[in-house]
């Protein structure tokens, strides 16, 4: 199947009008309290209305000390009012609601979280420039941890979503529990690769408890590590395929371009192309296909622009297509793409950043954090 245009059916009945996903998004855009920002709303909403098949939101936090950024919270019953608004705004089009859901483990912002309470699997610095040491959790708080992420996918399904999205990449707490850079402890938790995912496949299988058998549910995968010391493709393979034994709907396979077999850096520069050393020059895409056989979709992400992009993601191996940047620079990219308007599609931001705000729909906020990330999105000329 290489049309994106045709409805997609998930195993517990829900169904998608297309196969393009809005990508979930950091927006940096939160109440402090982490109530869905009016200036969030509006930037879902817009996008919505352009007609996707579904759409996953930007990350939730499970637990206060896993905030990375100025986040949408979902750590406590107080979030219920407004996890309910944002699903209605990603729903206006027709379009399916994911809440996406994640704990930033040593990658949480101390400013956020305060100084002292970070915490991961175990006590290693991130690679990000200044990254400040966590300390490592005792074995009742990673038990803790498993129920709060059940408790956040419960709320979704108490808002109205339609589905929920497990973030296990990018460098996350669930991608630091499977990886050997990040997790070596001693315990039930930490050791071997089988060791390694018991964390991941225990909030898998907390959230499905959570959500029951109707709702959507999935799992994003960093396909491998290109750092030192880091997890390759077989063992993203191996992880996979557990993970689709456990009833997911799809598995989100996280690159910048699926054409490029790029994961994203560690370390967050991105003025410097990463080699895919873990990837052999496999195709991530085609190979956690093959190993799912079936069992759930597979999800395409990175480098679609165009009608022919999604197709050619498609054939690589996507059932789903899940674009960001493309619809961020144009609010109506998929209403243009699906009225043969391609050539109306616009392809750069504004220069001045008031303008990018009010002409894309996007907070300012999460324009300044886009900005922060050179040559990640063209700007037009001064």
């Amino acid at each position: 199947m290489t049309d994106p245009w045709t409805p997609f059916r998930f195993g517990g009945g829900r169904t998608l009008p297309n196969r393009f996903l809005l990508a979930p998004m950091t927006t940096d855009a939160s109440d402090p309290d982490g109530m869905v920002s009016a200036g969030e709303r509006a930037f879902v909403r817009r996008r919505s209305l352009s007609g996707f098949g579904g759409l996953i939101s930007s990350c939730a936090y499970v637990h206060e000390d896993g905030r990375s950024w100025n986040g949408i919270g979902t750590a406590k019953p107080g979030h219920l009012p407004s996890l309910e608004a944002l699903a209605g705004d990603l729903r206006a089009g027709g379009g399916l609601a994911i809440l996406q859901i994640y704990d930033g483990g040593r990658i949480a912002r101390p400013a956020l979280i305060g100084e002292g309470r970070m915490r991961a699997p175990s006590a290693v610095a991130s690679l990000r420039p200044g990254a400040l040491t966590p300390r490592e959790m005792t074995g009742a708080e990673v038990d803790d941890l498993v129920g709060c992420f059940g408790a956040a996918a419960e709320r979704a399904r108490q808002a109205g979503f339609d589905g929920v999205e497990l973030h296990g990449a990018n460098h996350y707490l669930l991608h630091q529990f499977f990886s050997p850079r990040a997790n070596r402890r001693r315990d039930c938790w930490g050791g071997d690769r089988d060791a390694r995912m018991r964390f991941p496949l225990a909030v898998v299988q907390a959230a499905r408890e959570a959500v029951g058998p109707g709702m959507v549910l999935g799992y994003r995968i960093t396909p491998f590590e290109p750092e030192p010391d880091g997890y390759g493709l077989d063992d993203a393979l191996a992880l996979a395929d557990r993970l689709a034994g456990l009833g997911l709907d799809y598995i989100h396979v996280s690159l910048d371009d699926f054409r490029l077999q790029r994961p994203q850096r560690e370390d967050r520069n991105y003025m410097v192309a990463s080699a895919p050393t873990g990837g052999d020059g496999r195709s991530p895409l085609a190979e956690i296909r093959a190993v799912i056989a079936g069992r759930c979709a597979v999800v395409a992400c990175g480098g679609v622009g165009t009608l022919a992009d999604a197709q050619a993601a498609m054939v690589a191996g996507g059932d789903l297509v899940a674009v960001g940047r493309a619809p961020l620079i144009d609010p109506d990219w998929l209403r243009k793409l699906a009225d043969g308007r391609e050539a109306d599609i616009a392809l750069r931001f504004p220069h001045a950043p008031e303008e990018i705000a009010a002409r894309c729909a996007i907070p300012p906020r999460m324009v300044d954090y886009l900005l922060s990330r050179p040559g990640w999105i063209k700007r037009e000329d001064a």
